[in-house]
């Protein structure tokens, strides 16, 4: 797996003798001593003295004197500033003495690094995407991948390879079978031992290519469920839910229609933005109209769900790999589309609110708590009794120790099946 990285300007002045100065890592300098001795060393820039290590009591032999990048008469001051500097041992009496290395460089600016994702639109290929590196150090630069949860809990971090055009997402991610939103930090390294990061971006996980499957509910042994929501024609029930959930720090999955974007608000449509950037909101596909059904031919659902673009572009999150059918019906040719713009999880549900029928909001909070089990994923729609419900059920599951996560985590947590 391979993550769209960054335009990345890297600023390093390579040496392997520079230790990282912040750090104060020592430089281990080798006296050649005949006989016993009081010595130092000299740090010299431009034939200047910058710095004096304390006079030591050597003995015959090969000795060290260690400097930890300070200045000043005592070598305990700041740090120098970055450069090239010349190593003298000198005795107490100012003779100088063989001295290995007779010089070094300090390097203590780290590489700058930055991440860019394209702009998340479908159909979405593998191919080509990667960590667009610039500017590099081709001698020594490093870098990996470091991924965490859009909660900002550690997930998986790379080792370290030489930096390339692409950058490789830990295989950790695979073994755990994680899909859906993460964040990923691009995190650099130069041969001095600087380390920079850049970012995090969100960006989502992709399970191994195949053709979809349905998935009705999940078999885990976490207390996971999902709640999602539909079509997002009502506004203002949309923001709602976006306010409770991240209020009580849960994800929710929005599956919306395209077509109602016309009454999204700039408001609404920048909450979707940051409740997608901070793990509030998963982003699902849902087609851009209520046109699909059995009999929808691959052309025909193919355009339907490209068309349903823009929905990932408001939200800055692309729906890639979910996608909830309208009205759950699909046939060969809408399956087959899905699969072949990477919608792996075509998401049907094992808890159906039918909150599109009027039911009261104590109904809906009342069949959503007293039905769901662990992997139950449950449908709704982004409607005024919904958002009502929501922090009912939100207490009622929590009181029952269960917990909604996206539907990515739920799935990476166990076994999605169609049963």
């Amino acid at each position: 797996m391979i993550v769209p990285l960054a335009a990345v300007a890297l600023a390093t002045a390579p040496l392997a003798e520079a230790p990282r100065n912040p750090e104060r890592r020592p430089v281990v300098v080798q006296v050649e001593v005949d006989r016993p001795l009081r010595a130092r060393l000299r740090i010299a820039r431009d034939g200047r003295a910058v710095a004096f290590t304390p006079l030591e009591e050597l003995r015959p032999g090969t000795r060290r004197i260690v400097w930890r990048g300070g200045r000043g008469p005592s070598a305990d001051g700041e740090v120098v500033p970055d450069g090239g500097y010349t190593l003298q041992a000198v005795t107490a009496a100012g003779r100088g003495l063989p001295t290995t290395p007779a010089a070094v460089r300090v390097d203590t600016t780290p590489p700058r690094v930055g991440i860019v994702v394209p702009e998340p639109t479908v159909p979405l290929s593998g191919a080509g995407l990667g960590l667009v590196v610039r500017d590099r150090d081709p001698e020594g630069l490093q870098a990996r991948a470091v991924v965490r949860d859009m909660r900002d809990r550690p997930l998986a971090a790379g080792g370290w390879a030489a930096a390339g055009d692409t950058l490789t997402l830990p295989p950790a991610l695979a073994r755990r079978r994680v899909v859906g939103p993460v964040r990923v930090l691009a995190e650099a390294r130069d041969r001095a031992g600087n380390v920079a990061t850049g970012g995090p971006v969100a960006w989502a996980v992709q399970p191994p290519a195949g053709p979809a499957r349905i998935v009705r509910r999940v078999r885990t042994g976490k207390p996971y469920v999902s709640l999602t929501f539909d079509d997002g024609y009502d506004a203002g029930a949309a923001a709602s839910i976006l306010s409770t959930a991240r209020s009580a720090g849960v994800t929710v999955t929005f599956c919306f229609n395209g077509v109602n974007a016309g009454v999204w608000s700039a408001s609404l449509r920048a909450a979707m933005r940051r409740a997608a950037a901070d793990g509030t909101l998963e982003n699902c596909s849902h087609g851009y109209g209520h046109r699909t059904g059995t009999g929808t031919s691959f052309a025909q659902g193919r355009a339907d769900l490209v068309a349903n673009a823009g929905v990932d572009r408001i939200m800055a999150a692309t729906s890639v790999p979910f996608y909830r059918p309208p009205y759950g019906a699909y046939g060969p040719g809408l399956m087959a589309a899905a699969g072949d713009l990477g919608y792996r999880y075509v998401l049907l549900w094992s808890i159906d609110t039918n909150d599109w029928r009027g039911r009261s909001s104590a109904q809906i909070t009342a069949q959503v708590v007293g039905q769901a089990r662990p992997g139950s994923i449950v449908l709704m729609h982004a409607k005024g009794n919904s958002a009502a419900a929501l922090p009912g059920i939100l207490a009622g599951l929590r009181a029952r120790g269960l917990r909604p996560v996206g539907v990515g985590e739920l799935i990476s947590s166990g076994t999605p099946t169609a049963g």
